[in-house]
């Protein structure tokens, strides 16, 4: 079953202050993937191993500046 943007920004922001805390996290911004809409975290440098894969069944996709 699809992720509606609806649902991943619900995430983004129920979280936004976890992943603030990642270092170096930059932002976190809702994104399109293929069918589902997952929650980007964009980081300054260097991806943190343990960033969460999932919140709340939203994809969460790391990447770089």
């Amino acid at each position: 079953m699809p992720v509606p943007k609806e649902a991943a920004e619900a995430a983004r922001d129920r979280y936004l202050a976890i992943l603030s805390g990642f270092p170096g996290m930059t932002r976190a911004e809702v994104t399109k993937l293929s069918d589902d809409y997952a929650i980007a975290v964009n980081f300054a440098s260097g991806i943190p191993d343990d960033l969460p894969k999932d919140l709340d069944g939203v994809p969460v996709v790391a990447r770089t500046q």
